[in-house]
């Protein structure tokens, strides 16, 4: 059995959990600092018989269950993990929840609606939320995350708290013809919430240096489309034509997929959708590149399972990691699906020297967050060497000219 030995920064949050009558805490740590056994160990140290852990991904709900037997708090406390839709399912059934702690892990993928309306009808004695990247919807899920960790929020009514922390701007299709647009002092905002730990307290009583000292490079490799014509008809009409047959993308996440896939690979259609095609284009002529003169450990990343099995087929000798294939993974060059790798997942930082990105996203995009948990895995508070970060993007395409 491992033994739990606590860090500065846990030291302090679980003597402001102990004791504490305010209801609950919010961890805002990043990555590595273990908010995980942070939590269990304010569990334990509040005598708790029962806790339920929430987060929308069971992967990182099966983490939270060997971390609970490894470190022995099996000895301590039941811990009941559901994922957020699970809960919710319970709850509308009518059946009664109840425990000494709740843990909210991950708030910002966790804080919709319908979650929130799922705390409130579990009986509890104390809340804990965590997130690295709590913020969502520009802030607005504060207002849900003051009541759920504290019971109100300040001021408790939306419309008024709206009001008093957020830069409003017109609508003249709301009632009120005001909305939300951003917080108007985030800093002034979070230093006078109830007890909530800020990730800049927690490096601060840490006295962490950034990245642990060592250094990140990041390289902007901008390829040629693979396929430009088909991409110019999908951002014109929104279909793809090949060997006289169709497929048309659906909403946006169906046409973020075809443009994966047009612009890193060869295609073919399987009605009605695209299936990437091991061609020579030049995404996948540059990694295999990559992979031939790499002169240390390589993980190289990709959203799409089709996209990692071409890589590994065109590079017998590397590893792969997806849902449902797992080889070869102490090779040292390793193409794996972001999703495998999530919140969770450790151990990459010690390996990795090099990360290739097939599909960064934008500081500025609604999915940064998951992106930054991703480069969490080999920088940050675990980073353990200089790390170099490969990020591929690809020219502009324009639509076909109707005229």
């Amino acid at each position: 059995m491992k033994q739990f030995k606590a860090r500065k920064w846990q030291e302090e949050a679980i003597k402001r959990s102990i004791n504490d009558e305010r209801g609950g805490i919010f961890l805002e740590a990043a990555g590595g600092r273990g908010k995980t056994l942070c939590a269990l160990e304010i569990a334990k140290q509040r005598k708790a018989k029962k806790v339920i852990v929430v987060n929308n991904r069971v992967s990182i709900l099966s983490g939270w269950g060997k971390s609970y037997n490894e470190f022995g708090y099996d000895k301590s406390f039941e811990l009941v993990a559901l994922t957020d839709k699970k809960l919710s399912n319970i709850v509308k059934e009518g059946s009664k929840m109840a425990c000494d702690v709740l843990i909210i892990d991950e708030w910002q993928n966790v804080s919709s609606k319908n979650c929130v309306n799922a705390y409130k009808k579990v009986k509890r004695g104390y809340t804990i939320g965590l997130s690295a990247t709590p913020i969502r919807k520009k802030g607005q899920n504060f207002y849900p995350l003051e009541k759920t960790l504290w019971k109100r929020a300040n001021p408790n009514r939306k419309f008024d708290w709206e009001l008093a922390h957020g830069k409003m701007v017109y609508d003249a299709f709301s009632y009120s013809k005001t909305k939300w647009a951003d917080f108007r002092n985030y800093e002034s905002y979070i230093s006078n919430l109830p007890n909530f730990m800020r990730w800049e307290e927690i490096e601060k009583i840490e006295n962490a240096e950034e990245n642990n000292g060592f250094k990140i490079k990041f390289f902007k490799n901008t390829l040629p489309c693979a396929n430009p014509d088909a991409l110019k008809m999908l951002n014109t009409y929104n279909v793809v034509t090949k060997n006289g047959k169709t497929a048309m993308s659906k909403l946006s996440f169906g046409k973020t997929a075809f443009e994966r896939i047009l612009n890193q690979t060869g295609f073919d259609i399987d009605f009605p959708k695209l299936t990437a095609v091991n061609e020579d284009t030049p995404l996948l002529k540059e990694v295999d590149r990559l992979i031939a003169k790499a002169p240390h450990e390589m993980l190289i990343v990709t959203k799409s399972v089709q996209i990692a099995n071409i890589i590994k087929e065109r590079n017998p000798q590397i590893g792969i990691w997806t849902g449902t294939t797992k080889e070869l993974l102490t090779a040292p060059i390793v193409v794996a699906t972001a999703q495998t790798l999530g919140v969770g997942v450790d151990g990459l930082q010690d390996k990795f020297k090099t990360l290739a990105v097939l599909d960064p996203v934008d500081e500025n995009s609604g999915e940064y967050d998951d992106y930054r948990q991703l480069l969490w895995r080999v920088t940050g508070s675990r980073q353990k060497h200089d790390v170099n970060i490969i990020e591929f993007y690809f020219s502009e395409v324009t639509s076909v000219n109707a005229g």
